[in-house]
């Protein structure tokens, strides 16, 4: 089985059928680094692409479907949760005056949010979401795009805007370490962020202590003023740059 056979392979579960082919293939070859392809056997095959799989299913982890498809937004998970929040975060841009945003992991948070008022930018790394929010913006005259980028590799070249949405986001990139984390602030160029966490664990039980310490350092540190904004299922930092 050649590479991109195996990329292909991959992409045949449903939960990551939807990636970008060049974020499969960058996991591929982590996995597969100074490996002959052609030597391995078919149980060796089988267990790369388990944990390729495995790997992407942790990087995608906030963008899940759930099986019940009410509508677009209750099909996903993390929309889902947020739908009850999404009239209060309107507000609170209404009250900051915001009229540019930068999504950074949009998953379909652009579908609750964006307006023909906002001018909007939505990054991701799964290619049918952008589909659906590129169809949608056209649909509703709604200004800015929304485009592929893997924010893991964030450089000085995304738009300017009012404020920046990291929602539930840094959870997924980083297990150990804040500096991923960090950079991406570095390379964030809006007057506000909105920065957000869930309040409950893997398996949806609330968690005891949701606030996240490091991130209010680490924003103190980057002088950035910032306060704390708890809901039922998601805790938000709304941080300003001094």
């Amino acid at each position: 089985m050649n590479r991109q056979d195996l990329i292909t392979k991959i992409k045949e579960k449903k939960e990551l059928s939807g990636l970008s082919s060049k974020i499969v293939e960058e996991e591929l070859n982590k996995e597969t680094k100074n490996i002959d392809l052609a030597s391995l056997s078919e149980k060796e095959i089988k267990v790369i692409i388990k944990s390729v799989r495995n790997s992407l299913r942790k990087l995608t982890g906030r963008f899940q479907y759930t099986s019940k498809k009410e509508n677009i937004l209750d099909a996903h998970a993390s929309t889902k949760e947020r739908k009850e929040d999404y009239p209060f975060l309107k507000s609170m841009l209404k009250d900051l005056n915001v009229q540019s945003i930068l999504d950074l992991g949009c998953g379909l948070n652009p579908l609750a949010l964006a307006e023909p008022s906002l001018e909007y930018y939505a990054v991701d790394i799964k290619e049918d979401e952008l589909k659906i929010i590129h169809d949608y913006f056209k649909l509703n005259n709604i200004k800015g795009r929304a485009f592929f980028y893997d924010v893991r590799k964030i450089k000085d070249d995304l738009p300017r805007t009012d404020i920046t949405l990291i929602l539930k986001l840094f959870d997924v990139l980083e297990s150990k370490g804040h500096k991923l984390a960090e950079k991406i602030i570095n390379h964030i160029h809006s007057k506000h962020i909105l920065i957000s966490f869930s309040t409950k664990t893997l398996s949806g039980k609330p968690m005891n202590h949701p606030q996240r310490g490091w991130i209010e350092h680490l924003l103190a540190r980057l002088n950035y003023k910032f306060k704390m904004l708890a809901r039922k299922n998601e805790i938000f930092y709304l941080a300003e740059r001094n």
